[in-house]
C-alpha cells in the first residue's frame, strides 16, 4: 500500500479532523500551543508541478495526518471546555488509571513500580508522549485506552522474557504472557510499510510469538 493511500486509510487529515470535531484550523493549532492536543502524526510535504495552456506553476503543500482517536480527544476537549492543561492532563490522568484498573481486575497487571507508587509520575511522562504523538504513530487509533494497553503489555512482556532475552518462558507465566500479547494486538499500529521491521509490533508481537513458540496456547 502506498504511504498516501495508509494515511487516508488510518488517519484524519487536519481538514476533516477540524470538520468532525466541529472546530476552526486556529482552534486547533491555539489547543496544540496550550499543550492540550496532540501533534500530528505524520505531516506530507508535497511539491506540486502543474502544467497548463497558461504555463508551468510550482508549489508545496503540507497535509497533517492525525490518528482516527484525535476526534474523540476533541470531541471531549469541546465537551469538557478545556482551555488549560492543567485541565486536559486530569482527563487524560483520569481516563489512564481507570483503564488501568480494569485491567488488573481481569488479572493483567504489571509489578513494575511505574505502576504502583510511580504511576502518577509515570502517567505525567506518558502525557509528555501522549502530545507529541508518539502514540498517535506506535498505535492503531491514538486513544488513552491503547496507551494503557501498549504501557502495559510492553511491561508484562519485558519482565516475563526478559527484555526479550529469555530463551525459553515458564510454563506458569505462559498465561499472562498471551493477555499481555493480546493487549498489545488490541493497540499497536500496522505501520505504514517502510516503518513495519522497525516497529513496535514486529518487536512485540511477531518476533515473541515466533521466539517463544505461543501461536499456538
Amino acid at each position: 500500500m502506498r504511504l498516501s493511500e495508509y494515511l487516508k486509510s488510518n488517519f484524519y487529515d487536519a481538514n476533516e479532523l477540524c470538520a468532525l470535531i466541529k472546530i476552526e484550523h486556529e482552534q486547533l493549532h491555539m489547543w496544540q500551543e496550550n499543550s492540550i492536543f496532540p501533534n500530528a502524526s505524520y505531516s506530507i510535504e508535497n511539491l506540486i508541478k502543474c502544467s497548463s495552456y497558461l504555463g508551468l506553476y510550482e508549489c508545496v503543500e503540507v497535509t497533517d495526518y492525525y490518528p482516527r482517536g484525535a476526534l474523540d480527544w476533541g470531541q471531549m476537549l469541546v465537551k469538557h471546555a478545556v482551555e488549560h492543561s492543567s485541565h486536559a492532563y486530569e482527563l487524560f490522568q483520569n481516563k489512564y488509571i481507570t483503564v488501568l484498573k480494569a485491567c488488573a481486575d481481569k488479572g493483567v497487571f504489571s509489578e513494575d513500580d511505574k505502576f504502583g507508587d510511580d504511576v502518577i509520575e509515570h502517567i505525567q511522562q506518558v502525557w509528555q508522549q501522549f502530545l507529541c504523538s508518539k502514540y498517535g504513530v506506535i498505535s492503531q487509533n491514538g486513544t488513552v485506552e491503547e496507551v494503557v494497553f501498549i504501557d502495559l503489555g510492553r511491561s508484562i512482556v519485558d519482565t516475563l522474557t526478559d527484555d526479550r532475552t529469555s530463551n525459553n518462558i515458564p510454563s506458569e507465566h505462559r498465561l499472562l504472557l498471551h493477555e499481555a500479547l493480546k493487549l498489545l494486538n488490541k493497540a499497536l499500529s500496522y505501520n505504514a510499510a517502510h516503518e513495519q521491521q522497525d516497529s513496535l509490533r514486529y518487536k512485540y508481537i511477531d518476533s515473541v510469538i515466533q521466539k517463544y513458540d505461543l501461536s499456538v496456547r
